[in-house]
């Protein structure tokens, strides 16, 4: 007979704690450069979308206890995935895929805007999107990528003709939900390698998207960006790509953060919206950090 397994011990919260972070490799100047960079490269035909990326950095003092953050991110943002995996902490609004008894479901997010002070100024701000041909545009790239990605694993894979605008406490994006059946054999695992990384988070066409992501950010993205989530024998999990988030190494005598956010570049993109956009996207992590 197995031994009963010891109940795990439950520790107390330390005490409260706060930090700030601030430009990192890549300034909000440097950014809106790459940017322009980008759109260079989209008018010359090399790509039609890329995903740029910029950093936080900062520290936190040593010894804080990173479950209060975890723990103001899910309680702030309860329709996300909040995770905390080996120092990555984040909230991330994106599913990359999930498998429950071989029904396959992921959901794509592309174009963003940013929430309203009140409710006319949020109807115009989410109206705006549904018609915005650059994020519509940018979307349905996100879409078809997904969906090309998964065929080959999958039966019956079928996607909603529209999307639909998904609210979040600070922004709105565009989504689109994907449904189909697990092909014989596969599990969570092998969709998650098919499917990474996504348009969402490199752009179009992949291998041109990601040669120019590593020319135009002047840092290493580590997770962020990356699949998590679990998996089981029977080939289920649910996985969510890691974005929202930041990294936290402890150093001598502090902890080390850096922090991620991007925007997905297009023809017609603005560096200066572009950068607003990763703004935006930090606030989540920002805000929980002080």
């Amino acid at each position: 007979a197995t031994e009963p397994r010891p109940e795990a011990a439950t520790i107390a919260y330390g005490p409260h704690w706060a930090g700030t972070v601030g430009p990192g490799a890549q300034s909000p100047q440097g950014y809106q450069d790459s940017v322009r960079q980008a759109l260079e490269r989209i008018a010359a035909g090399e790509l039609s979308k890329v995903v740029l990326a910029r950093d936080l950095t900062g520290s936190i003092p040593a010894g804080s206890d990173l479950r209060r953050l975890v723990r103001a991110l899910s309680t702030g943002y309860p329709d996300t995935w909040a995770f905390a995996v080996d120092g990555l902490i984040g909230a991330s609004p994106e599913t990359l895929v999930t498998v429950q008894q071989r029904t396959v479901t992921a959901r794509v997010l592309a174009g963003t805007i940013g929430r309203g002070a009140d409710a006319d100024a949020d109807t115009v701000a989410s109206s705006h999107l549904a018609s915005s041909t650059k994020d519509l545009d940018e979307h349905e790239y996100a879409v078809q990528s997904v969906l090309a990605s998964l065929r080959p694993h999958t039966r019956a894979l079928a996607a909603s003709e529209q999307p639909f605008l998904l609210k979040l406490p600070n922004l709105f994006h565009l989504a689109t939900d994907v449904e189909g059946e697990l092909a014989d054999g596969g599990s969570s695992l092998d969709l998650v390698g098919a499917l990474h990384p996504t348009a969402a988070v490199a752009g179009t066409p992949t291998s041109a998207a990601i040669a120019a992501i590593r020319e135009l950010e002047p840092f290493d993205r580590g997770r962020y960006a990356g699949p998590v989530g679990w998996v089981d024998a029977a080939g289920n999990g649910e996985w969510a790509i890691a974005l929202r988030c930041a990294q936290f190494t402890p150093a001598e005598t502090d902890i080390a953060v850096t922090a991620y956010a991007g925007a997905g570049i297009v023809a017609g993109s603005d560096p200066e919206s572009e950068l607003l956009e990763t703004r935006v996207k930090f606030r989540p992590l920002v805000d929980a950090l002080a």
